[in-house]
């Protein structure tokens, strides 16, 4: 467990900058929760959680790995395809580096691996996951279609 704490300290909490329509944004990583997921298939999504905080959420190896994120502006939703496919880019090692290292030691359920500032509602976001994965209740929740 401690070589996860290490890879996520060392290598994906950091600032990011990205050129977002012309314009330089800087991406803080605020928080990184893995957890185990009954799948071994690559998938990835993006959720808003306040105006200028997102998470990055990639599964792979068996692994779901979330990324909290701060930007120091709001960012338009028409940049969030740009954005996440820059995320991914260079996030992408360093992320199959830490399942790597979670399939040959990493026994729990979910733990949160960096809290780094995160506002309340990051922080209430990533702890209803944590709960959510280490109870083994759905992610998702079940909408109705309109």
């Amino acid at each position: 467990m401690i070589t996860l704490y290490a890879i996520a300290q060392r290598e994906l909490a950091k600032d990011l900058l990205f050129e977002i329509d012309d314009e330089v944004v800087t991406l803080s990583v605020k928080g990184i929760m893995i957890a185990k997921s009954a799948s071994k298939t690559y998938n990835f999504s993006f959720v808003e959680v306040t105006d200028n905080e997102f998470v990055l959420a990639v599964q792979m190896k068996g692994y779901v790995i979330y990324l909290g994120l701060e930007s120091d502006e709001i960012i338009d939703e028409d940049a969030y395809p740009e954005l996440v496919r820059a995320l991914i880019n260079h996030l992408l090692p360093s992320l199959h580096n830490l399942a790597r290292e979670a399939e040959k030691r990493y026994q729990g359920k979910a733990d949160l691996l960096l809290d780094d500032n995160m506002s309340a509602e990051m922080k209430e976001f990533f702890y209803e996951l944590l709960l959510k994965h280490q109870r083994g209740l759905p992610i998702h929740e079940q909408v109705d279609v309109a």
